[in-house]
């Protein structure tokens, strides 16, 4: 009973390492990097390499490996297509444990794929990943540096406990990896509907959104706070869509009830993404967006530290994409004007820090706030900021 206690409290140290890694960032090579690397030193092994199945083939395919030379890796590849490792670990769901590969019955009469000099696994230890039933990959470790290179039967049992909380934080990455590809299509396609609504704004939120990444990135912001303002920037003037298309396609001044509906979209904006997971992260910067930093903006009346970092660098990508983009009520300026006119508001309009950090990333980086603005639409070539 104590061994057995001992085996789960070891796994669940393991995966409370493994668990608190998803939780800060849960992208699935961050979670196969944990794995790796915590099972690798709890079993005290050489080596350990990562196997998910392929559901067409049924041979399980190598993810990621640790202790391997790039010769020996793809070489690793080998094992997961040899037919008696897929029989007892994805058929039989079976642990394997080999303690001498060339002697093992388990092996007997069989060819292996590889020679020692290729890949030199001499003794190695093997969970299958089982998920509902179904194996959905394999875990092995090779070569123990201690007790003789043997693995004990307290190892297997401990790699046991451990695949079937493994299965469940893979699956659990992946299924995260889904939701964002979702979700960031959904928002795409919300920008595009802004687009098509406001068509002297085409562009608009993509390029805002490029302004403030590159802001953000020369303040060196930690990798949440960028991802949460590459959304809210890019869904700012989501709540334009519930302002009527006569009003922002007007080709003349606006009278004041209308710039008075304009002004709601900042708040018809959050209650559009109320509703979308997390969207508590991204709502300040696309609330307040219009705010200024001596407290004579909308929709609040918010100053300085009052208004969140997303609102104060949105603020200031926004109006730099507005001057530098033609407009039937604004004559369009070009990118040097807009900085000068966006230095000048520096302490009542803007930030005075966010501003000193547009104007050396404006100096460090013409290709983005220059040849972006001069383009006058889309995201600069190449750039790839998802």
């Amino acid at each position: 009973m104590g061994a057995k206690k001992s085996t789960r409290d070891n796994a669940a140290r393991v995966l409370l390492h493994v668990s608190r890694i998803m939780s800060s960032s849960p992208e699935l090579d961050t979670v196969n990097d944990a794995i790796l690397r915590e099972s690798r030193k709890a079993l005290g092994a050489d080596h350990v390499s990562l196997f998910l199945l392929d559901q067409e083939t049924g041979y399980l395919d190598l993810i990621k490996a640790e202790g391997f030379t790039a010769d020996q890796i793809d070489n690793l590849k080998l094992l997961g297509s040899w037919e008696v490792i897929n029989e007892q670990l994805v058929e039989k769901k079976k642990i394997v444990v080999a303690n001498d590969v060339r002697k093992s019955q388990l092996f007997k009469d069989k060819t292996l794929p590889f020679s020692s000099e290729r890949l030199p696994i001499h003794s190695f230890l093997a969970a299958p990943l089982v998920k509902d039933g179904a194996t959905v990959g394999a875990l092995i470790v090779s070569n123990k540096k201690r007790s003789n290179h043997h693995f004990t039967k307290h190892d297997a049992d401990f790699l046991s406990t451990l695949s079937n909380y493994i299965a469940i934080a893979l699956i659990s990455a992946k299924l995260y990896i889904k939701l964002k590809e979702l979700f960031i299509t959904t928002v795409k396609s919300l920008v595009k509907a802004v687009d098509a609504k406001d068509q002297y704004t085409s562009g608009h939120s993509e390029r805002v959104m490029k302004y403030a990444y590159t802001i953000g990135k020369e303040m060196g912001l930690g990798h949440d706070t960028m991802e949460n303002l590459k959304l809210s920037s890019l869904l700012h003037d989501i709540g334009k869509l519930g302002i009527k298309e006569s009003v922002l396609s007007k080709p003349g001044k606006l009278s004041a009830r209308e710039r008075r509906q304009v002004s709601h979209h900042p708040a018809i904006g959050v209650k559009i993404v109320d509703s979308i997971a997390d969207s508590h992260k991204i709502i300040r910067g696309i609330l307040e967006h219009h705010e200024h930093f001596d407290g004579k903006g909308y929709p609040n009346g918010l100053k300085a530290g009052e208004i969140s970092l997303e609102g104060r660098i949105i603020a200031v990508a926004d109006t730099f994409d507005a001057m530098t983009t033609a407009r039937p009520y604004n004559r369009k300026y070009s990118p040097e004007e807009a900085r000068l006119m966006v230095k000048k508001g520096s302490g009542t309009q803007f930030d005075p820090h966010v501003v000193r950090v547009f104007m050396r990333s404006y100096s460090k980086h013409p290709e983005v706030w220059q040849a972006l603005a001069w383009a006058g639409h889309g995201l600069a070539e190449g750039v790839d900021i998802w």
